[in-house]
């Protein structure tokens, strides 16, 4: 039935189902990779695993996205976007299953990477397919739509495992169904993907020239977001903060996350995607700067990680609608493909920088570090205020 309709129809109707099926599939997908990865360093710790092979797997998963993602709208032009998303989505799919078969480090480590291949292709997909179908007046509010199903996913997994626990096979079988199922969504909408098979090879450097502020912002979100999970609660204990509180102040942070997106995405229709950026990099500026001066003051110590999870978090959001804005077709999936690409290495280089921040000035170099990544980016989302976006 929902394949009949997705062949008539309303314009406005088959926008409306291919928003619900692809937030649907993300959501799906984002609670299964939230449980899948804490998850697997958990079993390998139970293996008596070094923490530094740990990492080395988890890294995996980001490195397969940084080294696919420039090849998607290659891999557009040739597959079409539904299909190359079913197609990646089934690769993804039997490297989990097989988690369940080869139970060696370089096993998974090898599965990891190739997950991380095989994700890359929806993930920029998908992004580039809301981007192709929100309406210009409510672009913002449609993508921020996108970012708090995501963060609302990513939450959830871990508390998957407070339900069905760590051991056995049945977390992994529960996560592999949670990805099977995303993948139906997309089929039964396929003949809604956008047209993008234009999709051209364009350089790096010429994407950095003509949206630099675009790339600084998916920097600074990847940054923040891993260097966070990984350094918060550490800052916090070091900070002289309690246990039970240090922990909290992550979960605050992404509470932000999830609450902001979507009024973000609302004001950036309003008043403007840059605006809403330089906003969210002076958020991030006053960020550390308050949770420095409230350390003694929890009361105001939360509101702070509160407000500033929700605009290093929501400057991603923002950001992607620009994208949409400036860029159409084929030229926005390869503009995308450069937006995951800048992320995820943010991701991979935020949690070594904030591990060396700390060890140079302990503990506050994690805030030094997002201080300065927020300065740089507001002074360039300032100067580009003042010159005319390349057409």
């Amino acid at each position: 039935m929902i394949e009949r309709t997705a062949e008539g129809g309303s314009p406005q109707g088959r926008r409306w189902l291919s928003l619900v099926a692809l937030f649907a599939s993300i959501l799906s997908f984002s609670i299964s990779f939230g449980g899948l990865v804490p998850w697997m360093a958990l079993v390998l710790d139970g293996r008596g695993t070094d923490a530094t092979l740990i990492g080395v797997v988890s890294a995996a998963n980001p490195l397969g996205v940084i080294l696919a993602a420039p090849l998607v709208p290659g891999i557009v032009r040739r597959l079409g976007a539904a299909h190359a998303m079913i197609a990646s989505g089934l690769v993804g799919l039997l490297s989990l299953v097989l988690l369940a078969v080869f139970d060696s480090l370089g096993a998974w480590l090898i599965l990891r990477l190739i997950s991380g291949l095989a994700g890359a292709i929806p993930w920029v997909i998908s992004e580039t397919w809301i981007n192709a179908v929100a309406g210009d007046r409510t672009r913002g509010r449609t993508v921020a739509l996108y970012g708090t199903v995501m963060a609302v996913g990513f939450a959830v997994g871990p508390l998957v495992l407070t339900v069905v626990g760590t051991e056995g096979m049945l977390p992994l079988t529960f996560f592999v169904a949670l990805y099977a199922a995303a993948l139906v969504p997309i089929f039964l909408v396929r003949r809604l993907a956008p047209p993008l098979g234009s999709a051209k090879a364009t350089r790096i450097s010429d994407l950095l020239r003509a949206m630099p502020l675009i790339l600084a912002a998916a920097f600074l979100s990847g940054a923040v977001d891993t260097a966070f999970f990984s350094f918060l609660p550490i800052w916090g204990l070091r900070s002289g903060l309690d246990e039970a509180f240090a922990v909290t102040l992550l979960s605050i942070f992404i509470a932000g996350n999830i609450v902001l997106h979507f009024p973000l995405g609302w004001l950036a229709d309003a008043v403007g995607y840059r605006r809403v950026m330089t906003g969210c990099g002076f958020a991030c500026i006053l960020g550390p700067v308050m949770a420095l001066e409230s350390l003694q003051t929890p009361l105001l110590l939360g509101p702070v990680m509160f407000l500033w999870g929700g605009t290093a978090w929501g400057v991603y959001a923002i950001a992607l609608a620009a994208l949409g804005e400036r860029f159409k077709g084929g030229s926005l999936a390869a503009a995308n493909a450069a937006f995951v690409m800048v992320y995820t290495l943010a991701n991979v280089s935020g949690p070594p920088l904030a591990g060396i921040a700390i060890e140079v000035w302990n503990p506050h170099g994690l805030m030094v570090l997002m201080l300065g990544f927020a300065v740089a980016f507001t002074v360039l989302a300032v100067l580009r205020s003042f010159v005319r976006r390349p057409r």
